[in-house]
């Protein structure tokens, strides 16, 4: 190491990052920075234990609107001293320092191997509620009375089926990988996503993504199209990260937005909550979680159709089962009323001859009377009755035989009426399902204005070029007008 010291204009050189890092930390002793104490006042923002010691996130606003954000250390042997003497304030356990002001005193101290300055705390007092609690509970009354706040928990079941969706975040956030991560649903039900870059942190949050609602809302407009849901999503972070959500000027853009498209928001991890979540058509704890209730909504509808369609299918099969029943069971009844009506027939006949025979003899004179004569003609008549009998049973199979081939022919008819019925429908699932999975295939392989065509709209150019704004178009122009089906030239008057 040489040339050390700030009275030269050079750079100090150093052979290794050890030597350098060393050699803050000397400077740093020499000073009474490491063993000054010191004492401030901020916000609590969240709190979490860790191997017996306290890590307290502490927050607060300057008047320029630029947050600051620092984790106080409570070490494990003081942290049982200081919540007793909390207690006396109504502390009761560490989660009630959240969302209030404190008085922190303590010391710094430098970690060389990381370079890392931390802050540790010995005592803590109260000060009143939190700054960030006040502010963001006065944007939220400032809502309720203007009648703007979302007071019902909506489900997206209420919802058409999910296809388009418009997503406000920064194209590198991990929030929006977990959210594309976590649409777990077939391809071919897999809705489109168009991204709207917004910054997620810093004083610019609210004005950017404000700026990309005005785009979604112009670009919905200007193609005739509808998304179906607005998610605006940002993973964890800070939580002076998520104070820029904190926005009244936000908060009423996505409020108005819900009247036309409803806004999700996933912002933070599961205990966060912003402004912007008292407004949203729906609130969701992260991104994750979003993106899982979107591919829930979406199962749910894939399941009512295939179980809509089983159910179809059962019914057609039961009819055509019953149908069948009908036809054997009517062949059945078609020769169980021929039999019965041809019985029916000779009994009545045997009765009616046996009838005329006791009329015309009795048993005293049968003995007297017999004769071969009268037995003949007995015979014969008895000949007639059963030839005529026997042409009778002859007559009635005949017809019977051609009633029954006329009830089959019909019943076959009906039987492939229903088997066509049920063809035919399995054919127009199929086509459901292909040209769902075609506009599927378009809708990702085209995206800006030319999506208008795939949704029945028009899409307007000029000499070649894609015609977005008004202000592209001038009198006398000759313009464009496309459809899917075929186009129509236009002269601008």
């Amino acid at each position: 190491m040489e040339n050390i010291g700030f009275q030269s204009s050079e750079p100090l050189n150093f052979e290794t990052l050890r030597d350098f890092v060393e050699y803050v930390h000397s400077k740093l002793k020499e000073t009474n920075i490491l063993s000054q104490r010191y004492r401030f006042v901020a916000d609590v923002v969240k709190v979490k234990p860790y191997n017996g010691a306290l890590y307290i996130t502490v927050s607060q606003e300057g008047t320029d609107g630029k947050k600051f954000e620092l984790t106080v250390i409570v070490w494990k042997h003081l942290l049982k001293g200081i919540m007793s003497y909390l207690y006396s304030f109504g502390v009761r356990d560490i989660y009630d320092l959240e969302h209030k002001k404190w008085e922190f005193q303590g010391r710094l101290s430098f970690y060389p191997d990381r370079f890392q300055f931390s802050f540790w705390a010995d005592s803590i007092a109260p000060q009143g509620e939190s700054d960030i609690l006040k502010r963001r509970q006065r944007i939220r009354e400032e809502l309720r009375r203007q009648g703007l706040l979302m007071e019902v928990t909506h489900e997206l079941s209420e919802l058409e089926p999910i296809r388009l969706i418009a997503v406000i975040t920064s194209k590198t956030a991990q929030g929006y990988f977990d959210f594309l991560s976590n649409l777990l649903v077939p391809d071919v039900y897999r809705p489109v996503i168009h991204l709207y870059e917004s910054s997620m942190q810093g004083v610019s949050t609210a004005q950017e993504v404000i700026a990309a609602l005005n785009r979604i809302e112009l670009f919905c407009r200007t193609n005739n199209v509808r998304y179906d849901v607005i998610a605006i999503i940002r993973g964890g972070g800070g939580p002076s990260d998520l104070m820029f959500f904190d926005d009244l000027e936000l908060a009423v853009r996505i409020a108005y937005m819900n009247k036309y498209i409803p806004v999700l928001t996933g912002i933070g991890h599961e205990k966060d909550e912003t402004v912007a979540d008292y407004v949203a058509w729906r609130r969701f704890p992260t991104p994750t979680a979003v993106a899982k209730e979107i591919s829930n909504q979406l199962k749910g509808y894939i399941d009512d159709m295939e179980q809509s369609y089983r159910e179809l299918s059962q019914k057609v099969s039961a009819v055509v089962g019953v149908t069948e029943a009908k036809i054997q069971s009517g062949i059945f009844n078609v020769l169980s009323d021929a039999f019965k009506n041809n019985v029916s027939i000779s009994i009545r006949d045997i009765k009616e001859y046996a009838r005329y025979l006791i009329s015309k003899v009795s048993l005293s004179e049968l003995e007297s009377r017999i004769s071969f004569d009268f037995v003949n003609n007995v015979s014969r008549k008895l000949d007639s009755k059963f030839s005529e009998l026997e042409q009778l049973i002859a007559n009635s199979l005949h017809a019977m035989s051609k009633d029954l081939s006329v009830n089959i022919e019909r019943k076959t008819s009906e039987l492939k009426s229903f088997e066509n019925i049920s063809a035919v429908m399995d054919k127009n699932y199929l086509s459901f399902y292909n040209k769902t999975e075609q506009m599927k295939m378009e809708l990702e392989s085209i995206g800006g204005p030319l999506k208008a065509l795939a949704v029945g709209g028009a899409l307007i150019t000029k000499s070649g070029e894609i015609v977005n704004s008004v202000k592209q178009i001038r009198s006398e122009d000759v313009i464009k007008i496309n459809f899917v089906d075929g186009q129509v030239t236009s002269k601008v008057i």
